[in-house]
């Protein structure tokens, strides 16, 4: 069986697709990934074929104005029209045309919601095709609202329910490249927006949520319609850094600083406020510096690195300090240490409020909010027996999950 997976955004929105093709492929079925180049390392050296999508959201978050547009993008509204309207949109035009491509000869399309086109594309070439959030933002439940609305309000079961009906806008935007494409390639007729949200040709499109269900064990509403496998984790053959290695077992065990894609508003202000914080409480820190725009070298109590696996990492260390990404939650919470989050934009604010009022991470706290006195109180809090206790109790519950393996199951069951 040959199944096309089909995304774009930045490494939260791909690592879940290249866990479950990785796992497809060691069951002896063709997996291809068609995502931005910035990927493609990643994937092919995980033995996954890629096929490059001409929107690449990584590359261009790493220029002056991705940057200054994801990190305020109302104060820059100028700019993120021009962006939008100059580079994403052809960008997103081109890329559906990419997704036609690598789609050919596929027998299952698995896709991610910011895959505009991908639905259109498994219609044209009359395959099936599974819908694949990263986090639970789509089908409609009473439990909490959608994230996309709000991370903050519980609205009652009913007021809940409604708020899913955003997605069915989600490429109100774009849909008139959306009937361009489906005019000019697929030679299908023009359609609404929304159509493809939920159903396809009458029938419910299957949703798989990569995500454990032991964190949702009171959410019913999506029984007989989501898959909950578990996380979906990568595992990998790399290894930690050896001079990073050597500053773990120095000392005590450090906390784990990373907002992995994710460009800080005021990185020298937050620099200054992670060495004073350390300074302080003596907290010995490893920093991955990411896409944060964040210039550290290191110190006696910071150790610098662009980037580490997070599952051996995590495993070695107290706490972890982050941005609330969907995939960096999971590793935290498998390694059963506490959290504390800093949410920027997308899903992080819900992973972080859900979290914490789980009791496995802090309560959420804002970059302009943070300041070194709060770091310094969040360093010992982060040690205090209860949050310990409740990260460990999911750690062990989640390090006998099996997500991936549970989602390749269900997709050879169903369509293999």
């Amino acid at each position: 069986m040959k199944i096309c997976f089909l995304t774009a955004g930045t490494r939260g929105d791909v690592q879940p697709f290249l866990a479950l093709a990785k796992e497809l492929d060691r069951r002896g079925h063709h997996s291809v990934i068609a995502a931005g180049s910035s990927f493609r390392e990643a994937i092919e050296k995980e033995g996954v074929s890629f096929y490059p999508a001409s929107l690449d959201l990584m590359q261009i978050i790493r220029t002056p104005e991705g940057k200054a547009v994801s990190q305020e993008p109302i104060r820059h509204m100028k700019t993120t029209l021009k962006l939008v309207r100059e580079v994403i949109n052809p960008g997103y035009r081109a890329t559906m045309d990419d997704y036609y491509t690598a789609a050919q000869g596929a027998d299952l399309i698995v896709y991610h919601p910011k895959a505009l086109g991908a639905v259109d594309v498994a219609v044209k070439l009359g395959i099936p095709c599974v819908s694949m959030p990263p986090a639970p933002v789509l089908y409609p439940i009473s439990s909490f609202p959608c994230p996309a609305v709000s991370s903050y309000h519980n609205f009652g079961p009913f007021l809940n329910r409604k708020t899913y009906l955003v997605n069915r806008r989600s490429e109100s935007a774009q849909i008139s490249l959306i009937n361009q494409f489906r005019h000019d390639t697929l030679g299908l007729p023009a359609r609404k927006t929304g159509a493809y949200t939920y159903y396809r040709e009458g029938q419910e499109i299957p949703i798989i949520y990569p995500i454990s269900p032991s964190l949702f064990s009171d959410v019913t509403d999506w029984e007989g319609h989501v898959r909950l496998p578990g996380f979906f984790f990568l595992n990998t053959q790399d290894a930690l850094d050896k001079k990073l290695e050597q500053f773990i077992y120095s000392g005590p065990e450090p906390v784990a600083v990373t907002f992995s894609s994710i460009v800080l508003k005021n990185p020298h202000r937050f620099m200054d406020m992670l060495e004073s914080a350390a300074q302080a409480t003596g907290q010995r820190i490893v920093l991955l510096t990411g896409n944060s725009s964040i210039d550290f070298s290191g110190n006696d109590l910071i150790f610098a690195a662009e980037q580490a696996p997070h599952d051996l990492l995590f495993n070695r260390c107290c706490a972890v300090f982050h941005h609330g990404g969907a995939g960096t939650s999971a590793a935290a919470l498998r390694a059963g240490i506490p959290q504390l989050i800093m949410p920027c934009s997308g899903d992080q604010p819900f992973w972080a409020q859900y979290l914490y009022r789980k009791g496995y991470a802090l309560k959420p706290i804002s970059e302009q909010a943070l300041t070194a006195e709060k770091l310094k109180q969040h360093f010992h809090m982060l040690k205090e027996a209860g949050i310990r206790g409740q990260s460990e109790k999911i750690g062990a519950v989640l390090k006998q999950e099996h997500g991936t393996e549970n989602a390749a199951d269900w997709i050879i069951t169903n369509y293999g």
